[in-house]
């Protein structure tokens, strides 16, 4: 479904939903009733100690707010025997009013976690960007901020354009600077990018000039 257009996929998302929703609707009198009576019809029999005539009450408090779905699907599994691993459940014996709620909440949850995602999944295709606070006072804090980092970075720019290159400077790196030192410029002459680099190197030649010799003891 991720394929298809975004109109599509609401309009596929929201059919899922109406249904999701009427099928976890609350279970009413007249669905519970005919549980009852598919389960008896089969040869389960009642629980002991609850009367024909008092078990659409008793099942229906127990039942009360139960999606719907959720006892369908548990009806159905007991009249197939899905649950005989279930301790609380024995073959043969609708199982009682709390034991049978509890079944049905739980066969509804998968129904209620798929709604829940495709809910989430509108919301996510469906919500607007914030708006953007564009006031006068909002603007003139952006502009202070933005001034704030174009010196802040100028600044840093310009000392790094203005601190000296730091090169390890050995007595064979001088002699070899010094040759080249000593070499004719071009017809086109130097650049003041070269100028520059010249006078750091040469720089570098008089201090290592201006060390005094080690002489052994």
């Amino acid at each position: 479904m991720t394929n298809l257009p975004a109109t599509v996929q609401l309009s596929t998302l929201n059919r899922e939903i109406s249904a999701l929703t009427e099928r976890l609707s609350p279970v009413q009198p007249s669905d519970i009733d005919r549980c009852l009576d598919r389960m008896i019809k089969t040869g389960m029999t009642m629980p002991a100690g609850i009367k024909p005539a008092d078990q659409s009450l008793v099942y229906g408090y127990a039942l009360d707010g139960v999606p719907i779905c959720g006892l369908f699907v548990a009806t159905q599994k007991l009249l197939k025997g899905d649950y005989a691993g279930n301790p609380d459940v024995l073959l043969g014996i609708i199982p009682k009013p709390p034991v049978l709620a509890a079944l049905a909440k739980l066969e509804a949850r998968v129904a209620r976690e798929d709604l829940a995602r495709k809910r989430d999944a509108v919301n996510t295709m469906t919500q607007k960007p914030p708006a953007i606070d564009r006031s006068a006072e909002v603007m003139a804090r952006v502009r202070a901020v933005a001034g704030d980092f174009k010196a802040s970075y100028e600044a840093r720019k310009a000392a790094v354009r203005g601190a000296p290159e730091t090169i390890p400077f050995g007595e064979d790196a001088a002699e070899y600077w010094s040759k080249i030192e000593a070499l004719k410029d071009s017809e086109q002459g130097v650049s003041r990018e070269q100028e520059a680099y010249r006078r750091k190197i040469a720089s570098q030649l008089a201090s290592v000039e201006q060390r005094e010799p080690i002489h052994a003891a």
